[in-house]
């Protein structure tokens, strides 16, 4: 198998990368910051039960028309027509129970003999907890992460893995300040799952660069960095592409949450499966230079 010299190349990818983070950062700053969903910035969530059969996008256009932007989601099974009705809180210092009439307003109003199930709210300060205590896990799980890879391989290759896991986390939370999606809690739970495929893919090749500093020691340790990425090259794109098929049909097949849910991760499989060959090996490869 040719061997390909991927490190040749690592000072034009990372630039590409400060590029893409840097057009994220001013696109998301443009676009007046992050746009927090209900379970952050507070809200209300309305499950209704329909008469008849009635298409998501007509329930949202009623909403559109009453000057309220409403997420509609399908909810149990298809026969029985219900749906869940997602606002933020209504402009003006309305609160959660105001904005909870308007919305039940609209229903009785547009639709005929709708029943409504339940309802739930979520108010400022519910949200701001929650954000606050998304930040705290999301710190923890990568803290946690950092000592069992410092702990499980060398500190050289817990660095690299982490500054890709972190990478790919950064690139993933501004693409959604840049593209507009709504920073909500399924969101929150894409973003870790990124953080979990990229560590994976990661310690994949790590671990035969450990293999091969054995059966290879003539070879210098950035040749050793090029084979052993190479020698994975199939088993890495095999995988991401299989994850890749899956998350594209959510995309394409599911609204709403469930497509900015998808979109995000496929934005972070492309850079979980980058970050691996531009981001963690040069950071193994100048820590072996710079403690040799």
């Amino acid at each position: 198998m040719k061997t390909i010299s991927f490190l040749k190349y690592r000072w034009y990818a990372i630039t590409a990368s400060l590029v893409i983070i840097a057009s994220f950062a001013v696109g998301t700053a443009l676009n007046g910051g992050f746009e927090w969903g209900i379970d952050f910035a507070g809200g209300v969530k309305v499950t209704a039960q329909f008469p008849a059969n009635v298409k998501p996008g007509d329930i949202r256009k009623e909403f559109e028309n009453a000057g309220i932007g409403a997420e509609v989601q399908q909810f149990g099974r298809e026969e029985h027509n219900q749906y869940v009705i997602t606002t933020k809180l209504l402009a003006g210092g309305e609160t959660s129970e105001r904005s909870a009439e308007a919305v039940k307003k609209v229903l009785v109003e547009k639709f005929a003999g709708v029943k409504i199930v339940g309802t739930e709210t979520v108010g400022p300060a519910v949200g701001a907890f929650l954000k606050k205590s998304a930040w705290k896990l999301s710190i923890a799980a990568l803290l946690l992460m950092a000592i069992y890879l410092a702990f499980r391989f060398e500190l050289k290759y817990s660095a690299g893995v982490m500054v890709a896991v972190l990478h790919d986390v950064i690139v993933a939370f501004l693409f959604c300040g840049f593209a507009g999606v709504e920073v909500n809690i399924p969101i929150i739970a894409a973003i870790l799952t990124i953080f979990g495929f990229s560590v994976n893919d990661t310690i994949v090749i790590f671990d035969r660069v450990r293999e091969n500093q054995q059966i290879k020691a003539k070879h210098t340790f950035t040749q050793i960095l090029d084979i052993s990425i190479t020698e994975t090259l199939s088993r890495t794109f095999i995988t991401s592409l299989t994850v890749l098929f899956c998350v594209l049909a959510l995309y394409v097949i599911g609204e709403g949450t469930i497509s900015d849910f998808a979109l995000v991760m496929l934005v972070g499989l492309v850079s979980g499966t980058y970050s691996t060959v531009y981001m963690a090996a040069p950071v193994v490869l100048w820590w072996e230079r710079f403690t040799a």
